[in-house]
């Protein structure tokens, strides 16, 4: 698993940036997916995906512990769908 830390090192290693000035440029563009986000915006990078706010709606549920009917009320989760360039990587690539 690569973990932030390790993906700015490796973004460092090809560019320009230090360490700290690539750390700091994905700080700064997850910030801002996730303000674009908050606005209701879709994000889309392509080639990469696309990040977008989903509707989840309510339905009924059953409290495992009580077996107590409830009602889930509805919420938002993020969703990303990769886009076809990647699919069709790893699709011909095994």
């Amino acid at each position: 698993m690569i973990n932030k830390k390790e993906l700015s090192k490796r973004i460092a290693n090809k560019t320009f940036l230090s360490q700290k000035e690539s750390l700091e440029f994905l700080e700064v563009t997850i910030g801002e997916i996730i303000s674009s986000l908050e606005d209701g915006e879709v994000v889309s990078l392509v080639g990469f995906g696309k990040f977008y706010l989903y509707e989840h709606s309510p339905r009924p549920v059953r409290n495992p512990k009580t077996q107590e009917q409830m009602v889930l009320q509805k919420y938002n989760s993020v969703k990303f769908r990769v886009s076809d360039k990647i699919k069709k990587y790893f699709k011909e690539t095994k």
